[in-house]
């Protein structure tokens, strides 16, 4: 039997996630989006169902919305509805054996997730990412696509590592850190820092 589900944010990203869903065995059947009219001009979509502070809660959710702090924001607004939040992981991505994602995790077409590696609740690892083993990684991690994570580094909470950006094994980003796009990380990052660049410098 396929599990129905809604899916949050009904911008590009969400409609990716549609597909996605469906080809991981879920079935969506509408959108929860501030904007009623975020899917005109969109075709074969089923409709958006009412915003965050009034769509049902009947059905667990997908979390499509990048943006860490809005996807952070709306998360917590359904959760304290009542909602539950759903998993998915596309059958052309790779978990190994041993690591641990956390609830609500969203893992694309291709994206790499090595041995034994830790990954907290609402990631969103994009097509092409790839996290090491042994990593371990806080809640609402962001990766885009093509992000690296090397072994053993640790990422803290609403980590977001942009387009191409690779972080070296071992090295931390702690909360509400920021990776650029097409960066490398060769040393920590503080808590809220954000850092851009080859080797990648603090801003």
């Amino acid at each position: 039997m396929t599990r129905e589900v809604r899916i949050l944010g009904a911008g590009g990203l969400g409609r990716e996630l549609f597909h996605w869903a469906r080809a991981s065995g879920l079935s969506p059947v509408g959108f929860i989006d501030d904007n009623p009219a975020a899917l005109n001009g969109f075709d074969a979509y089923p409709p958006v169902c009412g915003g965050v502070a009034e769509a049902p809660v009947d059905l667990p959710i997908l979390c499509g919305i990048g943006q860490n702090t809005i996807r952070v924001r709306c998360v917590d607004s359904l959760k304290a509805r009542g909602a539950t939040f759903a998993s998915c992981v596309h059958p052309r991505a790779v978990v190994l054996p041993g690591s641990v994602l956390g609830e609500g995790a969203v893992v694309a077409p291709f994206a790499y997730v090595a041995c034994n590696a830790t990954v907290g609740a609402f990631a969103f690892l994009q097509a092409g990412s790839v996290v090491g083993h042994d990593v371990r990684a806080g809640d609402f991690l962001r990766m885009d696509t093509g992000a690296f994570v090397g072994g053993f580094a640790v990422l803290g909470d609403r980590v977001t590592v942009y387009t191409g950006a690779k972080v070296m094994p071992g090295k931390r980003m702690g909360d509400d850190s920021v990776l650029g796009a097409g960066s490398a990380l060769m040393s920590n990052l503080p808590a809220g820092r954000t850092a851009f660049g080859l080797p990648a410098v603090r801003c």
